[in-house]
C-alpha cells in the first residue's frame, strides 16, 4: 500500500533515511520540516519500508525525490512501485513528465532509474560560492535550459542576470542558488551555492560542492507509458 505520509510517520522516515547507507540530509540536516509544503508519500507492507517525496514544477513536470527503500526490505522492488506510483500521479494529474536528481556516483540509483525507463537529459555540476552579478543586468528571460531551484531543476524562469555573452539565473530561497547558463569568465562571491551543466562547469574558478560535486538530471515524459509499466 502507498499512501500520503503525516507526522506520525517521521519516525519511520527517520528511521529508513539515517540507515540508507550513507549521511543522509533529510534525517540529518531538514528533520521533520522535509514533510511540510508538499506531499511525501509512504510504502507499507507491514511496516513502512520506503517513502518518496512529489514536489510540482512550473513547467509541468513532476519532480520527486528522497526516494529511499528500509534496508532490510531491498530487492522486493519498493523503489519500482513508488516510482510506478509517481509516474502514475503523474499522468493522472496531467504533468508532462517525470524529472529527478541522482548523483552520479550513486549507481543503485542510476541503474534503478535506467531499468525505469527514464534518460539522463543533462549533467550539473555544484559549486560552493556564487557569482558576482552586480555589474549584470536583469533580462527576465526564458530558456529551455534547467535551472537550479533550491535542488529541483526546472526549465521555465526567469530573472535572469546578463552581461555580454554571460547569463545566470539566481534563485533566492533559502539561499541564493546561482545557475551559469553561457559565459566563461566571471567575478565571484563567498555567497551562495551555483551550478553549471558539463558544458560550462570548466569555466567555473569555484570549489567543487563538499557534498554534491555533480548529478545526473533523469526525465521520462509522460505522453507514451512504457509497456512493461
Amino acid at each position: 500500500m502507498i499512501r500520503k505520509a503525516n507526522v506520525e510517520d517521521w519516525e519511520s522516515i527517520s528511521s529508513i533515511s539515517a540507515r540508507a547507507g550513507y549521511d543522509d540530509y533529510i534525517n540529518k540536516e531538514v528533520g521533520i520540516a522535509y514533510l511540510y509544503g508538499h506531499d511525501v508519500y509512504v510504502h507499507i507492507s507491514q511496516e513502512i519500508d520506503g517513502f518518496i517525496k512529489l514536489e510540482p514544477l512550473d513547467d509541468k513536470s513532476l519532480w520527486f525525490s528522497g526516494l529511499r527503500v528500509d534496508p532490510e526490505s531491498r530487492r522486493k522492488r519498493i523503489g519500482t512501485k513508488l516510482l510506478k506510483f509517481a509516474l502514475d500521479h503523474a499522468i493522472n494529474n496531467g504533468y508532462k513528465s517525470l524529472r529527478c536528481m541522482v548523483e552520479t556516483n550513486n549507481i543503485p540509483s542510476i541503474r534503478l532509474m535506467e531499468s525505469f525507463g527514464l534518460s539522463v537529459v543533462d549533467k550539473y555540476f555544484f559549486f560552493s560560492g556564487g557569482i558576482d552579478i552586480s555589474y549584470f543586468e536583469k533580462s527576465y528571460s526564458y530558456s529551455g535550459n534547467y535551472a537550479n531551484k533550491e535542488w529541483k531543476f526546472d526549465s521555465v524562469y526567469e530573472t535572469v542576470y546578463s552581461q555580454g555573452n554571460r547569463q545566470v539565473y539566481l534563485h533566492a530561497g533559502r539561499m541564493l542558488y546561482y545557475t551559469v547558463l553561457s559565459g566563461d569568465e566571471f567575478k565571484y562571491t563567498d555567497e551562495g551555492s551555483t551550478c553549471a551543466p558539463e558544458s560550462i562547469a570548466p569555466f567555473i574558478k569555484l570549489q567543487p560542492d563538499y557534498g554534491f560535486k555533480s548529478g545526473y538530471i533523469f526525465e521520462m515524459g509522460t505522453s507514451h507509458r512504457p509497456d512493461n509499466l
